[in-house]
């Protein structure tokens, strides 16, 4: 596998698989570009940089072991008995939706084996169960029906998978880091699934020729020995996973200034933005850029870091705009958050005491 730390450029592109990384809860990441500019290697080599996994073993979902509301009903039952499961410590898996998927092999359906040979009727999960606190990768998502497309964009919504037919009634755990990827010479998304992945990123053919020439070089050097190649990239993967751990730790106890949700908010509002999606994103992404450049608070530089991932596919006024170019995004940001934090510097969110719906 070709490592993350060797791909040159696509630095939006990183760092929202990086954001998703660290909070994977809020949503998928898109990366749309023509045919080979590397957005495949890019997804595959993402699963090198994500921390090790602590599952319960032989568990068919992949739970975590952690009474945190998604477990399966095997797990929680477990726990609630005393009986602590064994945990093992695994590396992310990449679980690939192809093309032509089934609803049948998505979601899981009867073990209709079973059910022939001994009669017994017995859930047999799909890809959603394999990809529990896994890395979920839909390439060509663009070209596929929206009936999957939708189930997998409530699935990572939701953090579950619901089952109901063939006389099955049942849902688990489905919590997993969404990646799409799509040529845009091969069709659009609609704008309504489009807004569901909380990032998109548009990957571009590298136009600098030296850039060019090093591509050419580590591709070269990779497919004349890939041991060595791996190797020497072996200190950065473990660097960029330590970041990405302590990061996740840290994820709660960044502080968030009322100044930033009012630039977020102000922004949005100024450029028609559809939606409150778009405002939720931006700040969970802010806090979790913060968590991963060690800052104890998200400021207006986390705010212009992450704003394009999550607005410019987004559309306006009710869709009769097209979304907000970098530049425009760029200059309300820019414009609100001097305002706001003059007026408002030193206060901070609280979720305990929350100012809506205040008299």
């Amino acid at each position: 596998m070709f490592p993350f730390s060797g791909i040159v450029g696509q630095d939006d592109a990183k760092l929202a698989l990086a954001i998703a990384a660290v909070d994977p809860g809020m949503g998928g990441v898109l990366l749309s570009g023509m045919k080979g500019t590397g957005k495949s290697t890019l997804v595959r080599s993402f699963v090198d940089i994500i921390p090790n996994r602590k599952v319960v073993e032989n568990c068919l979902y992949g739970c975590t072991g952690v009474n945190d509301g998604f477990l399966c009903d095997d797990c929680r039952q477990a726990l609630e008995s005393g009986n602590l499961p064994n945990i093992i410590s695994i590396r992310p898996k990449l679980i690939t939706v192809p093309l032509g998927v089934t609803e049948d092999r998505l979601l899981g359906t009867i073990d209709v084996e079973l059910l022939l040979r001994e009669g017994i009727q017995k859930f047999q999960p799909g890809l959603m169960a394999r990809a529990n606190n896994q890395v979920l990768y839909v390439d060509e998502v663009n070209l596929l029906p929206d009936n999957i497309t939708d189930d997998v964009l409530d699935a990572c919504a939701s953090g579950f998978n619901t089952v109901e037919r063939e006389g099955i009634s049942l849902t688990h755990p489905a919590r997993f880091i969404l990646v799409g990827t799509m040529n845009p010479e091969e069709g659009n998304l609609r704008p309504q699934i489009l807004d569901r992945f909380a990032m998109s990123v548009d990957i571009r053919t590298e136009r600098d020729p030296a850039l060019r020439i090093e591509i050419i070089e580590r591709t070269l050097s990779y497919e004349n020995d890939r041991d060595r190649f791996i190797r020497a990239h072996e200190k950065t993967i473990l660097k960029l996973r330590k970041t990405i751990s302590a990061a996740r730790l840290k994820l709660h106890d960044v502080k968030l200034p009322v100044a930033a949700i009012e630039t977020v908010a102000e922004s949005m509002s100024e450029l028609n933005v559809d939606g409150q999606r778009p405002d939720l994103v931006m700040i969970r992404a802010a806090i979790a850029w913060s968590a991963l450049e060690g800052k104890h608070e998200v400021n207006s530089e986390a705010l212009l870091k992450v704003a394009p991932l999550c607005v410019c596919h987004r559309t306006r006024s009710g869709g009769m705009d097209q979304p907000p170019t970098r530049d425009e995004l760029m200059e309300q940001i820019k414009t609100h958050s001097s305002k706001a934090w003059k007026s408002g510097n030193g206060i901070y969110y609280d979720p305990e005491n929350i100012r809506a719906g205040k008299d």
